[in-house]
């Protein structure tokens, strides 16, 4: 009966601490969009879905390089 408590316990542990560190990613998340934090760029562990401020006007092209070099018309 014990062991079954202690399995318990222990199953419930790592829920909580499961849980924990997800909240506490997110809001240190939060915080450093909240302070724009320019290294969440180029963080390895975070994917960037979509651009938020982008000129009127701007398209996506995925694994392209686009400048100003490549736009010109001479």
């Amino acid at each position: 009966m014990i062991e079954i408590i202690i399995i318990i316990i222990g199953v419930l542990c790592l829920f909580f601490i499961t849980w924990w560190a997800h909240i506490r990613k997110h809001l240190l998340l939060e915080k450093r969009l909240m302070s724009a934090d320019e290294t969440l760029l180029e963080e390895v562990g975070l994917k960037v879905d979509s651009v938020l401020q982008a000129p009127i006007g701007s398209l996506t092209h995925p694994y392209i390089i686009i400048n100003e070099d490549t736009t010109n018309n001479k």
